[in-house]
């Protein structure tokens, strides 16, 4: 069975983590490399942990 060894390998073998990927903004592609993201679940819980991080502190 193959498996991706990086992101680059999930992008190029699998079309539904490429629409995502490119969805996203540039500010969170730049962000998502080089996290060791390897599946589509690893790179939607990766994208939702910016989303997380990005919003304003609470009082």
């Amino acid at each position: 069975m193959w498996q991706n060894t990086d992101l680059n390998d999930l992008l190029n073998g699998d079309a539904a983590a490429y629409e995502y990927f490119y969805a996203l903004s540039p500010q969170a592609q730049e962000k998502l490399w080089g996290l060791g993201i390897r599946t589509m679940d690893d790179l939607q819980r990766e994208a939702e942990n910016l989303s997380f991080e990005d919003r304003p502190q609470a009082f």
